[in-house]
């Protein structure tokens, strides 16, 4: 078992990412996190926010090229990564700031707070010795595009349909649950 401080961060996108490459090449996407505490007050009962605090996520390689291509501001996330702290001082007031740095191992849209679609990216072919048709090439210079167009539409259609019959599903179960409350409890003999 590794011995590290480790985190699971529940949040908000609060910048779209940003992706750059470090001096030896290597890509990292810089993500910023706010996560947001409810508390309940007990005089009244009432849930209300809580103060925000922001994190500085860093997601490397491939990771941060789908972290790049799935994530926009505002996007509820599930981050698993290291974290560690660091301070330094603010050169604009001399005081010294602490910031916390998560290293992301797994980054995840929050299905809690909404629907995701995932799409998994798709290998390059393998290459077979004596056939220059093998790695696609023909397809491509064949203005054959990479993205099925018309399965994305079908698939579009099929989950609208799915989310009709569900709705529909929904509001008569609530129904028979109203005319179930509203008829007379039978009376035992």
């Amino acid at each position: 078992m590794s011995q590290g401080g480790y985190v699971t961060l529940v949040g908000f996108v609060a910048q779209d990412p940003q992706q750059r490459e470090t001096k030896n090449g290597s890509r990292v996407t810089d993500l910023r996190v706010g996560a947001t505490t409810r508390v309940q007050d007990r005089v009244t009962l009432q849930w209300r926010d809580g103060d925000t605090s922001y994190y500085n996520v860093s997601c490397w390689r491939r990771l941060g090229d789908h972290v790049r291509a799935s994530l926009r501001k505002g996007d509820p996330v599930m981050i698993k990564g290291r974290f560690r702290s660091r301070t330094f001082t603010d050169k604009t007031t001399g005081l010294p700031r602490t910031v916390i740095d998560i290293v992301a191992d797994t980054v995840g849209h929050d299905l809690n707070r909404g629907i995701a679609n995932y799409m998994r990216p798709q290998q390059p072919p393998v290459n077979v010795e004596g056939d220059p048709g093998a790695d696609g090439s023909a397809d491509m210079a064949e203005g054959h595009d990479m993205i099925d167009e018309e399965a994305i539409e079908q698939f579009g259609r099929e989950l609208d349909e799915s989310f009709n019959e569900a709705d529909l599903a929904a509001g008569a179960l609530e129904e028979d649950q109203a005319a179930d409350a509203a008829a007379p409890s039978p009376i035992p003999s």
